[in-house]
C-alpha cells in the first residue's frame, strides 16, 4: 500500500466518518424522543446504512499506513482527529436534535 500525494483520500475517509458520526448521533437522539422507527429500521439504518456510510476499515489502513512509513505523529494526529470529530459531530447533533424536539 502506498500513501496518496496530499492525502487527499484521508480527508475523504474523515469526512465520511465524521458525516456518519454526525448522522447516527441525530438518529440515536431522534429514535430516543419518538417512537416512529420499528426497531428493525433502527437497526437496518444504523448498521446497514450509517455502517456503511463510515469507513472504519479504510480508516484504519490508512492509519496502519502511515505507522507502516514511521509518520509516528501524523498517524497519532489522523487517529486523534478522527475519534475527537467524530465523538463532537455526534454530540453535537444529538443535542441539536434534542432541542429541536424539547
Amino acid at each position: 500500500m502506498t500513501s496518496i500525494p496530499g492525502g487527499s483520500s484521508m480527508i475523504g475517509t474523515t469526512a465520511a466518518n465524521v458525516a456518519g458520526c454526525a448522522a447516527m448521533g441525530a438518529l440515536a437522539e431522534y429514535s430516543l424522543l419518538n417512537d416512529h422507527f420499528p426497531p428493525r429500521l433502527l437497526l437496518g439504518l444504523r448498521v446497514g446504512f450509517l455502517g456503511a456510510l463510515t469507513t472504519f476499515s479504510t480508516f484504519t489502513a490508512e492509519s496502519m499506513l502511515l505507522a507502516g512509513e514511521q509518520r509516528w505523529p501524523a498517524a497519532v494526529f489522523y487517529v486523534a482527529a478522527n475519534l475527537f470529530l467524530g465523538w463532537a459531530a455526534l454530540f453535537l447533533m444529538a443535542n441539536l436534535v434534542k432541542g429541536w424536539l424539547a
